[in-house]
């Protein structure tokens, strides 16, 4: 009962100061919105299961040679089957690797990504289908694989959802699929792109010896009950030691210089990737905010206390112990934070939709990011520690307040002790200290972004449209077929109004695809324990280099009238470098290890560096183009170089495929401008977020100053009425004021800056061309965060120098 009335009348005291109460609510919202946004994306990422059952047993198997820079690579198929053989700790294995297939027969043609998985996959994710069956152990032999697996949102676009679907055929790639199965809807394996699942069945040819290092595919494993990914990865070194010891001495010799081996990863881990930083990063910067914000409330709920002296004394006179003030009035804080917590629901919600809109979140729907129950519990969590943080000190300094002082001086001058106004002041010196530090790496973050935006990606971004085209196995599985149908659409899409250039290309830069091979030069030998010449392998033609302005530092580029039986090469500027420092590149010859033997290229020219991945990427490795053709390529990319906007060629474009070949799809269709945009939201996400967060953090601040210094004032008309009566001058007053508020600020800035310098190895790998000790953005935040609070400072100065001598002495 006695809880139920401290909750009553802690009520009605707050609604008397609905000014106060609306203040308060709005600064908790924000902060403990921004927490529990925040916390709602790791929850989403990180902390719920997986949809799987068990999922936190799935690990990731790689081939990994760290050794030639490359930490993860594919798999072959010789290494699934030994450590899905011998590595006891994994109870069930899987093999997959993405299929781009063409349906026909269904309408429109329609480009499909499928997944073609060993049948133990469904085994591995032990999640059964919602109708009919997965494709079982007779369907992983050749012949007998001409099988799929439908996904729910697949069955309902093509059957509409109709149950006699099973035992239906798909036209696929030119061939016939049995539908066997549809799984349920919201599965989703490796990601939503896919649609549908068919068996990857392996040639005596692919499981022998000589298939080693043919690394397309990848691994996902179950681990056994209790076992751990440190045995897992123990059993998979074991595995490769003991095949080095067999294996041929060449072979040995290259897995030792390139430090072949497997590598053994949480799943969870490989698909958030490079999110768990930058999260975590603004999971501390909303903190600091939230810290920020207490401070804010703590410095209000003194000043109601102080105001509150003669109420709280006469309570104490009449019976009221301290610990019954001192409950009262942490009740009050915890409404207050309560109410806070359900405004910052809703600041949640749509900061939640921001975060997503920014790109800061996986877009793979295995991740559910919401408020569910557990960010309410956090939230409220929150809520009731931060009403401890901001209760305490106002609660404590009334609790110590002398009754007799109280009711003798009638209320007045109460509030100004001198505890008191320690406490504000340390408030106000925390609030500037976080606002310094979230200004500072906001700036960092800030200069970073703008170092990579300035970076050339090797090649005129401006104008350039793609395009992926997907080519069948029939009928362009001729390589002279594909190449009369390349020739083909360069001179179709070449004579549409406002195109250039037009170019062909195996892995379009910043599209997310890419290869890498060994490869060798002619003359050249590694030397003793270095790894033979490994590099990004691209099959372009000539117009790929006008297309694209890739500059011609040496030579020529590939030309139409090449004759396609000579093989020829192209090399970046890097290899040239690093292989032929003291000559040319030109006339010499790389290698390439073939069906037939090894095969022979000679460089006729030398490019300069393409980043492929990112425009923060540092090129080190190079990259060596051969003749588009030399190898099949199912999805090659379109590159058209247009004085006329990207999006006016779309349609056009569509249109000349359509006339060349009605059955060839068309897929992502983008601007080079759009892909290296998107390339940069991990990086452009954080740095918005935190120049947000900053900015609330220093309006704050702003807030929290302005209050003290106006509270100060307040409390010391009398003593300026004093002075002034005295004789001193108005610019004496405002320098008296100006100084107490310049104090505050100096100390908080000088702590800002050293907590500052001791985070900055928290943001330092979302650096990039800027040192996270970089001392002009530094001084740029002193003299920003300086100017903010001297405009803090100046109202209540300019108050206390109107200040009426002979008023504030009749006051007295």
């Amino acid at each position: 009962m006695t809880a139920f009335n401290d909750l009553r009348y802690a009520l009605r005291q707050l609604l008397r100061r609905p000014g106060f109460l609306a203040a308060v609510v709005l600064t908790l919202a924000l902060g403990i919105g921004a927490n529990a946004a925040i916390f709602s994306m790791i929850n989403g990422l990180m902390l719920k299961p997986l949809p799987y059952p068990q999922g936190e047993r799935l690990v990731a198997v790689y081939n990994t040679y760290p050794l030639m820079g490359l930490p993860n690579a594919g798999v072959s198929i010789p290494d699934y089957l030994d450590r899905r053989d011998r590595a006891e700790a994994f109870e069930a294995t899987a093999m997959y690797t993405w299929n781009g297939m063409n349906l026909t027969g269904q309408g429109r043609p329609e480009r499909l990504l499928a997944l073609r998985a060993t049948p133990s996959l469904f085994e591995v994710l032990s999640v059964p289908p919602a109708m009919g069956r997965t494709p079982g152990p007779e369907h992983a032999e050749p012949g007998n694989d001409r099988v799929a697996v439908l996904s729910h949102g697949l069955w309902q676009q093509l059957f509409g959802g109709r149950e006699d679907v099973l035992g239906r055929r798909l036209q696929l790639n030119g061939q016939s699929y049995e539908v066997i199965g549809v799984m349920p809807a919201g599965f989703v394996f490796p990601n939503q792109d896919v649609r549908l699942w068919i068996p990857f069945a392996f040639t005596p040819e692919q499981m022998s010896d000589q298939e080693r290092g043919t690394e397309y595919s990848n691994m996902i494993a179950r681990l056994r009950p209790g076992a751990s990914v440190e045995q897992a990865q123990s059993q998979v070194d074991r595995i490769h030691e003991i095949n080095r010891e067999a294996a041929p001495a060449e072979v040995a010799e290259f897995w030792t210089n390139s430090g072949f081996g497997g590598r053994v990863v949480d799943y969870r881990s490989e698909l958030i990737g490079e999110l768990r930083g930058p999260l975590m990063l603004l999971q501390i910067a909303v903190a600091l905010v939230l810290l920020i914000a207490c401070a804010n409330v703590a410095n209000l709920m003194l000043a109601r206390v102080n105001s509150r002296q003669r109420e709280l004394a006469v309570r104490s006179a009449l019976g009221a112990g301290r610990k019954r003030i001192v409950r009262q009035l942490l009740v009050e804080s915890l409404l207050l934070a309560l109410c806070g917590a359900i405004g910052g629901l809703a600041v949640a919600h749509f900061g939640l939709e921001l975060l997503l809109w920014a790109g800061l979140g996986s877009s793979n729907a295995l991740f559910e990011i919401d408020l569910d129950t557990t960010v309410l519990l956090f939230a409220l969590a929150v809520a009731l520690l931060t009403g401890l943080l901001f209760g305490v000190a106002p609660a404590l300094a009334a609790a110590r307040a002398s009754t007799s002082e109280v009711l003798k001086e009638g209320g007045r001058g109460a509030g100004g002790s001198r505890s008191s106004q320690r406490v504000r002041s340390a408030l106000v010196i925390a609030q500037v200290a976080v606002a310094a530090t979230l200004l500072i790496g906001a700036g960092l973050l800030i200069r970073s972004f703008l170092a990579v935006q300035s970076e050339s990606p090797g090649f005129t971004q401006e104008g350039l449209l793609t395009a992926r085209l997907s080519l069948p196995d029939d009928p362009y599985g001729d390589p002279a077929t594909a190449r009369n149908l390349r020739r083909a659409l360069i001179e179709r899409i070449g004579a549409l109004p406002g195109v250039e250039h037009v170019g062909v290309t195996s892995a379009l830069p910043f599209s997310g695809n890419s290869s890498q091979a060994s490869y060798s030069i002619e003359g050249y030998e590694p030397p003793p324990g270095e790894s033979q010449p490994h590099g990004s392998i691209r099959l372009v033609d000539g117009g790929f280099f006008r297309a694209m302005q890739i500059s011609v530092l040496e030579g020529r580029v590939f030309e139409e009238s090449d004759d396609p039986e000579v093989p020829l090469a192209v090399v970046d500027e890097l290899l040239a470098q690093r292989y032929f420092p003291d000559g040319t590149a030109i006339g010499q010859r790389i290698g390439l290890s073939t069906e037939q033997g090894q095969r022979w290229f000679t460089i006729i020219g030398v490019v300069a560096p393409v980043r492929h991945g990112g425009l923060d990427e540092q090129p080190s490795k190079e990259t060596y183009y051969l003749p588009f053709g030399t190898r099949a390529v199912s999805s090659p990319s379109l590159v058209l170089r247009s004085s006329l906007a990207p999006s006016a060629l779309v349609d056009p474009l569509r249109a000349a495929i359509h006339e060349i070949d009605p059955n060839l799809p068309l897929t992502r269709i983008q601007a080079m401008e759009e892909l290296i945009d998107v390339s940069l939201q991990t990086r452009r996400a954080p740095m918005l977020l935190l120049v947000v967060f900053a900015g609330v953090a220093l309006v704050l601040s702003a807030v929290g100053i302005y209050g003290v210094l106006a509270y100060s004032v307040s409390q010391r008309t009398g003593e300026l009425g004093v002075r002034m009566a005295l004789g001193a001058q108005i610019g004496d007053v405002l320098r008296l004021v100006l100084r107490q508020g310049g104090r505050l600020v100096a100390i908080g800035l000088a702590i800002g800056i050293t907590l500052a310098l001791l985070l900055s190895g928290l943001i330092a790998a979302q650096l990039h061309g800027v040192s996270r000790f970089d001392p002009a953005v530094m001084g740029l935040v002193v003299v920003f965060l300086g100017a903010v609070a001297l405009i803090a400072c100046l109202l209540p100065a300019w108050r206390a120098s109107r200040v009426d001598p002979i008023e504030a002495l009749r006051q007295e």
